[in-house]
């Protein structure tokens, strides 16, 4: 049979063959495997604790020429506190590789280096080690962090049940918005707004604080974080919860930035926001009964807003329904292996 490439077969059908072959490898203490924003081990009646890496590849998740090299650490490590988030936890320690090409500046890898010790440092992290290898490009960054969840706390992408309102954190498509303005070459200058585009894109903030509210509050049946797009990742936790979802496009919190970016360059700021990856909000389905209650919850707690974005069905299929309560195409997502359309 003739081999395929894994960008025919997509991200999803690639992680799954993995997660099929490491399923024979669990011990007594696994708790959960390959499939959520982490894995989760048994370590005491206590505690869980949680483990997961995110690895960052120049010229895929960033570029010299856009990020400076303390916003490229300041990301990596970023993008792994977001998933110990995801499951509801505290992070506790990260370690990093880093592969750099024997030519690189000093001051690139020192500021790498000095990111991901800033974001471990302002979000209570300990940064205890890595491995620095020569690679002839591109750069690589590649974290790993454990951190630990109360066993009632513990929230998974499987929990959703049919009639569940289905929420997020925040506003969505800042991020994104700061992406295609480097891409088109928007100023920085332009606006106040564009530059809080370029923030959340170079510079984004993981939701730990409103994960532990959520977690904590004991109502919400499933989450996630938002790394990869609405349009990627509420997919993947009605997959993983055997549920649908039905999304009304007039809930959807789009973050202003991205309306005003979108509008700038001729584009649908409502695709951009569901399309758009590495808003690092949380995505979470909770009885429609509580969602007053834990928005108020979480309100009070961090000062972020809650959004019932539409609920989950019991048709194993996700629509998005236009203003005039029309099925319309929910998009894709980023995806590494994406196969071609």
């Amino acid at each position: 049979m003739k081999s395929r490439p894994v960008r025919e077969l997509g991200e999803n059908r690639v992680v799954s063959r993995f997660r099929a072959l490491a399923s024979a490898t669990f011990g007594p203490n696994v708790v959960v495997g390959p499939g959520d924003d982490a894995a989760v081990l048994r370590v005491s009646d206590e505690r869980l604790l949680l483990l997961a890496c995110d690895m960052m590849v120049q010229e895929i998740q960033f570029r010299l020429e856009w990020a400076e090299p303390r916003q490229i650490g300041w990301k990596a490590m970023v993008a792994n506190l977001s998933d110990i988030a995801g499951m509801g936890g505290e992070p506790a320690a990260a370690v990093a590789s880093l592969g750099v090409p024997g030519d690189l500046p000093e001051e690139v890898a020192a500021g790498i280096a000095d990111g991901l010790v800033t974001a471990a440092s302002r979000y209570r992290t300990s940064f205890v080690g890595g491995d620095l290898v020569g690679s002839p490009g591109p750069i690589i960054v590649d974290v790993a962090i454990m951190g630990w969840v109360e066993p009632a706390n513990l929230l998974r992408r499987s929990g959703a049940k049919p009639g569940d309102a289905l929420c997020v954190t925040g506003r969505l498509g800042a991020s994104a918005a700061g992406l295609v303005a480097r891409r088109h070459g928007l100023e920085e200058a332009n606006s106040s707004l564009l530059a809080e585009a370029l923030r959340a894109h170079h510079e984004p903030t993981p939701r730990l604080p409103e994960a532990r509210a959520i977690a904590g509050s004991h109502l919400a049946s499933a989450m996630m974080d938002l790394s990869d797009g609405l349009a990627e990742d509420l997919p993947r936790l009605c997959g993983e919860s055997g549920v649908g979802a039905r999304l009304r496009a007039e809930a959807i919190p789009i973050h202003r930035a991205c309306s005003r970016v979108a509008n700038q360059l001729g584009l649908n700021d409502l695709n951009l926001a569901i399309t758009g990856g590495e808003d690092y909000e949380l995505l979470f389905t909770c009885p429609p009964e509580v969602v007053s209650e834990l928005s108020v919850a979480v309100l009070e707690a961090t000062g972020t807003a809650i959004t019932v974005i539409g609920e989950t069905v019991a048709e194993e299929e996700v629509i998005l329904l236009d203003l005039d309560g029309m099925e319309q195409p929910l998009g894709r997502g980023f995806d590494h292996f994406a196969a071609p359309s």
